[in-house]
């Protein structure tokens, strides 16, 4: 039905044509839905929220600048930050997403779309042109609604298009969506939202839509599910039984059968002079079902990309970051991507966000510069790490605000300077007394 919707849709928004085929749209509902499946273990999901917390934890990024324009986009920065992880997972899990921007009551907000709602109808390079995403959606007295929109760039100015239907794609007038207009934006080289997609490459010759961590992984993963369930059989084949001579339990007066108090024992017919209880308890071949689990987790972990430590333990090579990066290389190359993914993205966020503040005069004009610090606790001690910022705010390449900003990851780089600012005015070192300063802030 929404595949109905969806053509119907184009052709309301103009367009007869798109590059996006029948089968990218059912790979895209099906990379979604496998990644939402809660039925059993869910490997896309496990390698997704891995990965991105490896990619992202103790990692910022910041907006610089002294004046109001920087403040407002350091403001969008930090919103779509603090989503992060569930951005960088889903992009990771379903092969790519959108983060959409758009002002309603003179605020920027944001929707998270999933590249199953996304639908490209023409791109030059890595910059999308033109593109019709499934923006919202609500359910209102057991009726769905949608809110489309449809971006368009031509000659340097993008058209940005809304309309809202239900179920049926019969238009339709909804509260909450009533502030959003449609604009005619000057000077906009690709459409004003930004997308994110996996890194891993999908063996196909177009470079539209991304694929899943897990991707031509199918048969690895079905030969887990096998094994895991031969544990389970062999657990319950296995479970410690006692056969007891029925002679052995009570008989209930009512029924005039015996009373067999738990699953453990079963009920058996034995002769005058043999046992009156037998227990059954085999040896579980538990050894040898985890070698081959172990052995099919560090298959799925080489056939994804990563080193060992994902699905299986990690192992320990070494305390030096040269060691303990070799040991994990695979893992650190396919993060490195990941944050690659991330930084483009983030850029072109930032981009659109910019886009409107400038269409609705959201904040005034003003030079600012975006920058990403990535942590590298994957490869090396925190210890390791701190030593060497001394060291390099000893000899003034790196200021105290740096080094405070990196024990203090939520703060800005001006609340940083802030706070250093007011402790040396407070609490002043030898060397600030003697009129020295110990390194550049």
């Amino acid at each position: 039905m929404l595949k109905a919707l969806w053509e119907y849709i184009l052709r309301l928004f103009g367009i007869t044509k798109t590059p996006t085929t029948d089968r990218q749209m059912r790979d895209n509902e099906v990379y979604m839905a496998s990644y939402l499946d809660i039925s059993s273990i869910n490997f896309t999901a496990i390698f997704a929220s891995k990965l991105t917390t490896l990619a992202v934890s103790e990692s910022t990024a910041s907006i610089s600048g002294s004046n109001a324009r920087a403040e407002y986009m350091n403001n969008c920065l930090s919103a779509v930050w603090s989503k992060l992880k569930r951005i960088s997972a889903r992009f990771l899990g379903t092969g790519g997403c959108a983060v959409v921007p758009y002002v309603q009551d003179g605020s920027i907000y944001f929707d998270i779309v999933p590249q199953s709602r996304v639908i490209i109808n023409n791109k030059q390079g890595d910059k999308i042109l033109s593109a019709t995403i499934l923006a919202d959606q609500i359910k209102l007295n057991d009726r769905s609604y949608y809110r489309w929109v449809d971006y368009r760039i031509e000659n340097n100015t993008a058209y940005i298009t809304n309309k809202v239907t239900n179920e049926t794609g019969a238009p339709a007038a909804i509260d909450r969506w009533e502030g959003i207009q449609d604009m005619c934006i000057t000077g906009v080289n690709r459409v004003p939202f930004a997308f994110f997609k996996s890194p891993i490459d999908n063996r196909r010759g177009d470079e539209y839509y991304g694929v899943p961590v897990t991707y031509g992984c199918e048969s690895i993963i079905e030969d887990i599910y096998k094994c895991l369930g031969q544990i389970a059989d062999e657990f319950a084949l296995k479970e410690v039984k006692l056969f007891a001579d029925e002679r052995t339990f009570k008989i209930d007066p009512k029924t005039g059968k015996r009373i067999v108090p738990s699953k453990l024992f079963i009920a058996a017919h034995g002769d005058e002079k043999g046992s009156m209880m037998d227990i059954f308890s085999p040896d579980i071949r538990d050894s040898s079902y985890y070698n081959r689990l172990n052995n099919l987790f560090e298959l799925l972990e080489k056939a994804v990309g990563t080193s060992k430590g994902i699905l299986t333990a990690l192992e320990s090579r070494g305390a030096t970051a040269t060691e303990i990066k070799a040991g994990i290389y695979d893992t650190y190359a396919f993060v490195a991507d990941i944050r690659k993914v991330i930084e483009d993205g983030i850029k072109d966020y930032i981009y659109a966000c910019e886009v409107l503040v400038n269409c609705y005069s959201l904040a005034p004009q003003g030079d600012y510069e975006l920058s990403f610090d990535w942590s590298y606790s994957l490869i090396e001690s925190s210890a390791e790490t701190w030593s060497q910022l001394k060291d390099a705010q000893a000899i003034g390449i790196k200021s105290r605000a740096e080094l405070r900003q990196w024990l203090n990851p939520n703060e800005t780089m001006e609340q940083s300077q802030k706070a250093v600012d007011e402790i040396r005015k407070n609490e002043p070192t030898l060397a600030d007394m003697l009129g020295g300063d110990n390194g550049a802030e």
